[in-house]
């Protein structure tokens, strides 16, 4: 048994948060395996600041969890999550052995307080790819300066790193041979693993979403999974949904989630405004963040699972959550090509593949998807063995839970990565400046 302190992303599931970020699964996924393996675990998650009727809402309440072998201390993020004393304090107190950071900025901060115990940092999701997404439609580099000095701590000071997809890997370690960590002594050595997005495999909720009441007996529906970020293509989505519905009057859109408070409070936006437009907005459907009991009803009522991408860097080397969701439960998904976890629905005939920026495209699977029940059967089975074999905890988290029965530091611990000279230091105090030396 190891005591393993873990900084990450709440609202935790078990807080029974309606509001919870596909990063605040992914905290829960790391604990609840390692767990599972037999390890005591301390998590401390911060919540990020959301916004109701566009005014921010502060929670600065301290929440402490403990069952068995499992504490939580989920907490506010600019008074408790950004003061490396109170972190210390909390890592230390519980005698950890061991130190993850779960997603970019769990793991920065877990690098900035430079504790002796080995590190490794899940970097869930590729960071700079969405960086340059969001400076593109915001017009603004600035994101992509801010998002470098955001990830570059866990670079230089990580022992061992997580991916969620392959190409992820690759890019990680691009990142890691531009500093200068691929050098001689780390030759032979494994810096960056796969873990991808898994999820718990609870029994069917058995609720029936209310959503579902005013809806005719033979609607079909297609669901969106999750928030609207700058990644996802609602261009397409509108149009195909729009050409789709004009030929099928039973076909209803219905979404959970909206916008992501404090970091992108548009696209969510734009989209509603496209739908009070539309010829069928009597069809487009928007429930919002619900319990989980109910979105999972709301996941087994649906017939298939819409995702769509804009084509960029962070489509190709990013995961997706959603379809993660959807396999969980069988739902076939129809989605963009170019993710990882895409290429899984056409591999395993579990869903279907778009061409990106091609709403015709998107309308025309839909009536092919939803006109043929046998098929739409055969898939959402596939779709349910996919999970199983692959995106379980228990199938995804391997690499972490071998190296917590083993940890080490990695060979370069302490020494300045070779690449990372004097004029390439991020203006910073503080930590990473002493590090450097």
């Amino acid at each position: 048994m190891t005591n393993i302190a873990i900084l990450g992303t709440g609202p935790l599931p078990i807080e029974q948060d309606s509001y919870i970020y596909s990063s605040s699964n992914r905290t829960w996924h790391i604990a609840k395996s390692l767990l599972a393996d037999g390890h005591r675990v301390h998590v401390i998650a911060f919540r990020p600041t959301r916004t109701e009727n566009g005014v921010r809402v502060n929670d600065i309440e301290h929440r402490k969890f403990s069952e068995g072998e499992f504490s939580l201390d989920s907490v506010e993020e600019i008074m408790h999550f950004r003061d490396d004393a109170f972190l210390k304090s909390l890592i230390q107190d519980f005698g950890a052995e061991v130190l993850i950071g779960v997603n970019a900025f769990p793991s920065a901060r877990a690098a900035a307080i430079d504790l002796p115990i080995p590190f490794w940092a899940d970097m869930n999701g590729f960071g700079m790819g969405e960086v340059q997404i969001r400076g593109h439609l915001t017009n603004n580099e600035e994101s992509v300066v801010q998002g470098w000095a955001d990830e570059l701590p866990c670079l230089v000071r990580a022992d061992c790193f997580s991916s969620a997809s392959g190409p992820q890997r690759y890019a990680l370690i691009g990142e890691l041979a531009a500093i200068g960590r691929l050098r001689p002594e780390s030759c032979g050595y494994e810096f960056v693993h796969v873990i991808p997005n898994a999820r718990e495999d609870p029994p069917p909720s058995g609720v029936r979403p209310a959503i579902l009441d005013p809806l005719p007996e033979e609607v079909r529906i297609a669901l969106w999974v999750g928030c609207y970020n700058y990644q996802f293509d609602t261009d397409t989505l509108f149009e195909g949904m729009e050409l789709a519905m004009d030929r099928d009057e039973n076909l209803h859109f219905v979404s959970t989630g909206g916008q992501v408070d404090g970091h992108n409070e548009t696209t969510f936006s734009t989209f509603r405004n496209q739908v009070e437009g539309s010829r069928h907005k009597d069809r487009f459907h928007f429930v919002g963040w619900l319990p989980w009991d109910e979105f999972d009803g709301l996941l087994r009522a649906a017939h298939v699972g819409v995702t769509l991408d804009i084509p960029c860097y962070e489509t190709e080397i990013g995961a997706r959550n959603r379809i993660t969701e959807m396999m969980r439960v069988g739902l076939p998904a129809i989605s963009t090509r170019g993710p990882e976890i895409a290429s899984d629905l056409q591999k395993h005939g579990a869903g279907w593949l778009v061409e990106p920026r091609d709403p015709k495209h998107l309308s025309a699977t839909l009536i092919e998807a939803l006109s043929d029940p046998d098929e739409l059967n055969r898939r959402a089975k596939n779709s349910r063995s996919v999970f199983e074999r692959f995106y379980t905890l228990s199938a995804a988290t391997g690499p972490l839970l071998s190296w917590v029965r083993n940890p080490t530091v990695a060979p370069d611990r302490g020494k300045r990565p070779l690449l990372l000279t004097e004029e390439r230091q991020p203006e910073t105090g503080g930590w990473l400046k002493r590090w450097l030396g």
